[in-house]
């Protein structure tokens, strides 16, 4: 289903109209005195369940105008149906902690956009699911926000083969999975613990670079350096891996096996590396 939701191929539909593709990322929000905000837990990752669930009560109820959700696993869904040309939409994950009304979709579109927020809006606040997550506990679905289309026709995208820094990426996130796919580099879903890649026969030589694009919210640090960073370093030293690099929203961080010598470096988290690292 996401595959079929992703399909950009030429950027239309079989009528020849143009077909956008948004992100909808699920999003707790907080009523504050003046303004309406993102707090710490604002980005929802929803369990395969609740996302089939909430993928067909969608269609259910916005299916007639046109609309379709896919779940996208760690993106949250895939948004296909709404035609928002030349809105200017922000990533969520950034506005943790801020207003949320100055980042408000803009400019041409932003007002259809908008207004199918706040229909949606309306519509998960009387959901069943919703209502079991909050005597579960659980922060409510506010919203879906929606982001990342809107943008003019690009030309069509085609696999292409050339040289890349990493031999193998992985990442749960669906954009990074096509880009990498374009671009002939082998994609693996992000697992539990990081052994569960290197028990991989494919990986067994000292050029294997790996990328992971690894999720910063919700996952403590100590449990991602236990899962993922010591084994990480032990491949290094044994010369299984030729560098491993972490990246989380536009920063990234990278070591490879001279930086063992490297002993005046302060011990720092993964996060922390990652925050300290390049743009």
């Amino acid at each position: 289903m996401i595959d079929a939701a992703l399909r950009l191929d030429d950027g239309r539909d079989g009528h020849g109209d143009r077909v956008d593709v948004w992100i909808a990322t699920p999003v707790h929000l907080m009523a504050g005195l003046k303004t309406v905000h993102f707090p710490a837990n604002g980005v929802l990752r929803l369990s395969e369940d609740e996302a089939n669930e909430l993928s067909a009560a969608f269609a259910t109820t916005f299916g007639e105008e046109g609309l379709a959700l896919y779940p996208a696993g760690a993106a949250g869904f895939v948004l296909r149906g709404v035609a928002a040309v030349g809105a200017l939409t922000v990533e969520p994950a950034r506005l943790i902690g801020e207003s949320l009304e100055t980042h408000l979709p803009s400019g041409a579109g932003s007002a259809e956009l908008r207004a199918l927020a706040s229909e949606i809006e309306m519509w998960l606040h009387a959901l069943p699911l919703n209502r079991r997550r909050e005597v579960r506990g659980e922060p409510g679905i506010s919203s879906l926000w929606l982001w990342g289309g809107g943008q003019p026709p690009r030309d069509p995208l085609s696999p292409t083969r050339g040289a890349s820094r990493w031999s193998r990426i992985v990442t749960d996130d669906v954009w990074a999975q096509a880009l990498g796919r374009l671009s002939s580099v082998p994609v693996s879903p992000l697992p539990e613990s990081i052994n569960e890649i290197f028990g991989d026969a494919s990986l067994e030589s000292v050029d294997e670079s790996l990328l992971v694009i690894a999720p910063t919210l919700g996952v403590a640090a100590d449990y991602f350096d236990q899962a993922w960073v010591a084994p990480a370093v032990r491949a290094l030293r044994e010369g299984r891996l030729g560098r491993f690099t972490v990246a989380a929203n536009d920063r990234w961080t990278s070591v490879d096996p001279g930086d063992r010598y490297r002993v005046w470096r302060p011990h720092r988290t993964v996060f922390t590396a990652v925050a300290d690292g390049g743009a």
